[in-house]
């Protein structure tokens, strides 16, 4: 990682994103409740799986489209973020 600067970003980016639009409540309760969270992602990493979705919607809005000319230099690297992402906040 220290000789990836792609993957030192991800590392803060998913540490700052890791809980977005949490509601407060362990994936298990979800899953129990039926929630249509839970539904959605499948009754798997339910909240974190959010948080990546809502995220990445952000990240790829016109506003950051500067942004992200300086984090990919081409789609390859964006895939590359993305999954490097996912596997990072599915982690904790």
């Amino acid at each position: 990682i220290s000789a990836d600067p792609l993957a030192q970003f991800v590392a803060v980016f998913s540490s700052l994103v890791h809980d977005v639009d949490h509601q407060g409540v362990p994936n298990a309760q979800l899953v129990a409740e039926a929630d249509p969270l839970a539904i959605q992602f499948d009754n798997r990493s339910v909240a974190e799986k959010r948080s990546i979705t809502i995220a990445w919607s952000v990240l790829m809005e016109d506003r950051f489209r500067g942004l992200r000319s300086l984090l990919f230099a081409d789609s390859d690297e964006m895939r590359r973020f993305k999954q490097l992402l996912v596997n990072t906040v599915l982690a904790t």
